[in-house]
């Protein structure tokens, strides 16, 4: 069963279930029911939105992804409950609805700011979303060398998108001294995870 039988049954539960005491739950258990929620399976959902109803932050967060795409308002109701407790993974949450308009108007400058408070944690895709912005000058001052400090964050953490971009900037030298050793060795860092980009310049350079 898809995701959105998952909503559905998140619909009924907050319909029909009134709110009850839960007990916390850790990050892995959150991210365990959330995977089962994604199959369908009610029992994960009244969990999750048992534990999000008694102020649970990672639960809150992951009831949000449930809703996100299916009912954005309630989605970013529940981002910015978890991000108000200081959950880094919710805070880039509320940057990407933001960003995008999920259940509000499009606001560069506050997805920036969401952007920002989750960086301050050290999260790795909050990391690489600020520093397109800043490459972009959406919401923040255009500036190539802060992009590129938060790429190189990003991309020591592993991420991969953060790895494809630092690594086409050394070959290119945008805001940076080319560097093509040091370029292929992120390229290929990133398509060692499947990044399509680094993939295509790899095959296309027979690397």
């Amino acid at each position: 069963m898809s995701k959105i039988v998952a909503f559905a049954l998140l619909v009924v539960s907050v319909l029909f279930v009134s709110p009850v005491a839960s007990a916390k739950l850790t990050e892995q258990q959150a991210n365990s029911l959330y995977n089962k929620a994604q199959t369908g399976d009610k029992n994960a959902v009244g969990t999750l939105l048992a534990a999000a109803q008694s102020g649970d932050a990672f639960a809150q967060n992951k009831i949000g992804n449930l809703a996100r795409g299916y009912d954005n308002a309630a989605a970013i109701a529940w981002y910015r409950k978890s991000a108000d407790q200081g959950y880094a993974n919710a805070q880039y949450n509320m940057g990407l609805c933001y960003y995008n308009g999920f259940g509000t108007a499009i606001n560069y400058a506050e997805a920036a700011a969401w952007y920002r408070k989750s960086v301050a944690q050290g999260y790795d895709k909050a990391q690489y979303n600020l520093g397109t912005m800043y490459k972009s000058g959406k919401g923040v001052p255009q500036d190539l060398a802060q992009a590129l400090s938060l790429y190189r964050k990003a991309a020591e953490q592993g991420n991969r998108s953060a790895q494809s971009a630092l690594g086409f900037h050394y070959l290119t030298g945008q805001g940076i001294e080319v560097n093509s050793a040091l370029g292929e060795a992120w390229i290929k860092k990133a398509a060692a995870q499947g990044e399509e980009r680094a993939l295509k310049y790899l095959a296309n350079n027979n690397k």
